[in-house]
């Protein structure tokens, strides 16, 4: 059986299930919760909580928050907004969970304040760029 004798949209291994971009590899869960608004929004919301309560515990968590928010985002560019945004919603977290340090003094703290925000902003941005790959 040649390429030309299979019926449009279907390959040799059955039939192609594609998300939009073309990745025919991602599971039919996942699809489901990206195509659907509500469920989506709810799926944003949990991964990111789960993603900030691992970040609580290791900075690494911050590049899973950032994964998980973008696994279910429907593209790319809205995973890596996502991924930034909850890099954003931790950095406020940890000002806000410092009771003897407030905003002014932490930015005081010049370079690693300068580290720490562009870690918090950037792994997470960084994690989502796997919603690239699945």
């Amino acid at each position: 059986m040649s390429v030309e004798d299979t019926p449009s949209g279907t390959d040799r291994n059955g039939p192609e299930r594609t998300d939009g971009a073309g990745f025919p590899w991602t599971p039919a869960p996942l699809l489901a919760v990206r195509r659907d608004s509500r469920r989506r929004a709810v799926a944003v919301v949990a991964a990111a909580a789960v993603g900030l309560g691992l970040a609580w515990v290791h900075w690494l968590g911050l590049f899973a928050a950032g994964a998980a928010v973008g696994l279910v985002s429907r593209t790319l560019p809205r995973a890596v907004a996502a991924g930034i945004c909850t890099g954003a919603v931790a950095l406020a977290l940890t000002v806000l969970a410092s009771p003897s340090m407030g905003t002014g003094e932490f930015l005081a703290l010049s370079p690693p304040a300068y580290v720490a925000v562009a870690a918090g902003l950037l792994a997470p941005g960084w994690g989502a760029l796997v919603r690239g790959v699945v």
